[in-house]
């Protein structure tokens, strides 16, 4: 005759047996959603997990729970199996361009990030504002060619010593614009041996990037730092507080696998469709102004972006991230002066600088040409960490303006906050003859 207590342990023995393989196999199948990226809420895998542990828990259970956990386990292992197939064949047609697609956080340092390596892409993208706007009739299709090196940055392959480092954010790589037409491609086609370091971030993202890359590049004598720094957002992004190369947060080996698990859970294709679907609910919210040239085109602006242009120099100085900002420029003096490089920083405006006569629909007016707040305090932080600064916005006005009486063209794309081949055209012209990459020093 059995105690109790021992009853109790063979009445668990039995259910073990007897529910134990059930049950496990339908939190395996709830976890290969959690584990695919289909499901990215923790709270919805304790859900599905709700009936499983009352199956195994419970000391009597109804005969249609058996039944249910073997449809949840068909249904997880079938909705799994489907994103795992659809990656291939949908992953890339669910973004409006390619540098979305490839994106990922550098597994070892994932504070700053990298697009895939040797990725060779070619198809149709349209810009970043008509994506937020929602309305098809505003963009303007383009095709692409989108390249990237074994280190993951914007570039084929480079033979010899570099003479020219470009680093930057989405402007200086090239987002939204085809690999040919992109100014660090310009500038090879001069005769340069260009390398990109540039990818979507901030000055101190940068700073980083180039801390941690610029010792494998091969350096020619007197090689250019080109960096530009983008006044739409610049000083909306983080800034890091580490300025050691050496003391960077590097992950160990499982912790940089970990993110790789994660990238590979954000590129679910069924994930990202629904996200798409709630932002779409959400509605596109007041981020777009939308303005009409004369001939009916639709361009578009960035309200955040267009918002910085608007502030004067000292309002500028007094943000909580400009600091953060000069010590980058610090940062990377150093690191280019200990590399013997010659640094030159332009700052490009934003679009509605160079286009206020069509943000303000009104005429173009000579003080469109004068400097931003950003630009004057950015000069003035160049000027006290001794480096060479330069202002590219009176040059692109005067551009832009040649450019549309003669031909009608814009110098951005009109859906985008980012410049097309043309504007690349005069940040390449602006580079040569300004900051003189060719040999004269200003």
């Amino acid at each position: 005759m059995l105690l109790g207590s021992d009853r109790d342990t063979s009445l668990g023995w039995t259910r073990l047996r007897e529910r134990g393989p059930l049950a496990l196999a339908a939190a395996l199948a709830t976890a290969t959603l959690y584990a695919e990226g289909v499901l990215k809420s923790g709270w919805i895998e304790v859900v599905l997990l709700a009936p499983v542990a009352w199956f195994f828990l419970a000391s009597r259970v109804s005969f249609l729970l058996p039944n249910l956990l073997v449809s949840l386990i068909s249904l997880c292992l079938a909705v799994s199996g489907l994103d795992l197939c659809l990656r291939p064949i949908i992953g890339t047609r669910l973004h409006y361009t390619p540098s979305n697609m490839f994106t990922r956080k550098l597994p070892e340092l994932p504070i700053v990030g990298r697009w895939d390596p040797h990725v060779a892409y070619r198809g149709e993208a349209y810009g970043d504002l008509a994506a937020i706007a929602g309305e098809p009739a505003l963009r303007e299709p383009r095709s692409i060619v989108f390249e990237t090196d074994a280190a993951g940055f914007r570039n084929r392959d480079i033979e010899g010593p570099v003479d020219v480092v470009v680093l930057g954010d989405s402007f200086s790589a090239g987002v939204g614009t085809t690999q040919d037409q992109v100014f660090a491609s310009l500038l090879e086609k001069s005769g340069h041996r260009v390398y990109n370091l540039s990818y979507p971030g901030g000055p101190y993202d940068q700073f980083v990037n180039f801390a941690i890359e610029g010792p494998r590049l091969s350096l020619a004598p007197g090689a250019w730092l080109i960096w530009t720094l983008y006044e739409g957002n610049d000083l909306d992004d983080g800034y890091g507080i580490v300025w050691d190369p050496g003391a960077l947060p590097r992950n160990n080996w499982l912790a940089a696998r970990m993110v790789q698990f994660r990238t590979f859970r954000n590129r679910s294709p069924l994930n990202q469709v629904m996200a798409g679907l709630r932002a779409r609910m959400n509605g596109p919210g007041d981020g777009v102004i939308e303005r009409r040239l004369p001939d009916g085109r639709p361009v578009l602006f960035a309200r955040a972006h267009e918002a910085w242009s608007q502030l004067s120099r000292e309002e500028v100085e007094r943000h909580q991230n400009f600091p953060g900002l000069e010590r980058s420029l610090e940062a990377v003096r150093d690191l280019a002066t200990a590399r013997r490089m010659r640094v030159g920083i332009v700052i490009l405006p934003t679009k509605g600088e160079v286009y206020r006569w069509i943000l303000e629909s009104r005429l173009p007016r000579v003080e469109d040409a004068g400097p931003s707040g950003f630009a004057l305090a950015v000069l003035g932080a160049c000027q006290r960490v001794r480096l060479q600064c330069f202002d590219s916005k009176s040059y692109f006005v005067t551009e832009s303006q040649r450019s549309f009486d003669a031909y009608g063209v814009l110098l951005w794309w009109q859906d985008d906050s980012h410049l097309n081949g043309y504007g690349h055209a005069v940040v390449a012209d602006f580079i040569t003859r300004k900051v003189s990459v060719d040999g004269v020093s200003h």
